[in-house]
């Protein structure tokens, strides 16, 4: 038997495959033989990366970001990614702060549907005695709000694991940036290390990818959020935008990956005309479970609350205005702080739905 590759060794093997290109080794190539250097985190909602392709003179290639949104935006400053696929609130938060110096756009969306994020808990502080034992419940099914004077474990500041937790709501219907502590753990490995020895109390991650710790027991759920607006959105450097020749590869990334969505993960044609959801296509449940270890049982539930865009360079501004204004009312940004569409969204690239 073949050894299991790693999430992100093979999806760099599936891209090289699919463009039939290596990185040039020659320090005068032209531009356009120059990959576009795309960041994303190697989890299931990277599996239309699998099945993208684009024109041999522009090829692209796939960077492990495991910290998150944080992360990327960091490495398209620095330049050491072109594209990133990030957390919609990450991205919008770091525009709304300071545009310039976030030195991006948004050029699209991967998602139509919204995350829902686990609060993630040591099961023994569910217990008698424990930090969320059933003493301190609140009214309702979802404790999540009982999260707040606690500390929370991060990827980094500024991902989604640090701003999700100011837009859970709470009894008194108020939110104060010190109601948290938070202590920055990097990854999945680094966020369960930290709950299992006592660094954090908390941390909210993807319901689905944190679903196999919790089957295992090594973590509980508290509750969950799912904020109302999509998760994930590609984000750009501005330099790759300043020229009609980035600009133009860019557009073809997001429509490659716009035709592995509606050509490879979704089912086309007879396949799907009977049903009102998107149809996954026979395969792709099997290949999420054999790149990224999850049960066949629970990618078909993921399936069922996920919607990937069928027109990636599509973005719904209203979507990012009501993220705007759940950031600005939780006190993570200025009340002032709008949603300006020359500066969130690179014009000739993304179509803005308003």
């Amino acid at each position: 038997m073949a050894p299991t590759l790693q999430p992100i060794q093979a999806l760099n093997n599936a891209v090289s495959h699919a463009s039939r290109l290596k990185t040039p080794t020659s320090a005068t190539a032209p531009l356009s033989a120059v990959p576009l250097t795309v960041g994303c985190v190697p989890e299931h909602f990277s599996i239309p990366f699998f099945h993208t392709k684009t024109s041999q003179s522009n090829p692209f290639k796939i960077t492990s970001c495991p910290s998150g949104t944080g992360q990327m935006i960091k490495m398209m400053q620095s330049g050491e990614i072109d594209i990133c696929v990030g957390l919609t609130e990450g991205l919008v938060a770091a525009l709304a702060k300071d545009s310039q110096a976030a030195g991006f756009k948004i050029v699209g969306s991967l998602t139509k549907s919204s995350l829902t994020w686990s609060v993630a808990v040591s099961p023994e502080q569910m217990q008698a005695g424990g930090i969320f034992d059933a003493e301190g419940a609140i009214v309702g099914d979802d404790q999540a709000p009982r999260i707040r004077g606690k500390t929370i474990g991060i990827s980094r500041f500024g991902s989604g694991s640090h701003l999700i937790p100011f837009v859970i709501p709470s009894a008194s219907n108020t939110t104060t940036l010190q109601e948290y502590k938070f202590v920055q753990l990097h990854d999945i490995a680094g966020l369960r290390n930290g709950i299992s020895s006592g660094q954090a109390d908390a941390f909210l991650w993807e319901r689905f990818t944190t679903k196999k710790y919790v089957d295992s027991g090594e973590l509980a759920v508290l509750g969950s959020v799912t904020p109302p607006w999509p998760a994930f959105m590609f984000a750009c450097r501005t330099a790759v935008l300043e020229t009609a020749e980035g600009e133009q590869r860019v557009q073809e990334f997001l429509d490659g990956v716009s035709k592995a969505i509606n050509g490879s993960v979704y089912a086309t044609g007879a396949e799907s005309e009977s049903h009102e959801r998107s149809v996954v296509r026979d395969g792709i449940i099997p290949e999420i479970c054999e790149k990224f270890g999850y049960a066949t049982g629970d990618v078909a539930s993921w399936f069922d609350t996920v919607e990937f865009s069928r027109d990636c360079r599509e973005v719904d501004v209203s979507a990012v205005e009501r993220c705007l204004g759940a950031l600005k009312s939780a006190g993570v940004l200025d009340a002032s702080s709008v949603v300006a569409k020359d500066v969130f969204f690179a014009s000739a690239t993304t179509r803005l739905v308003l």
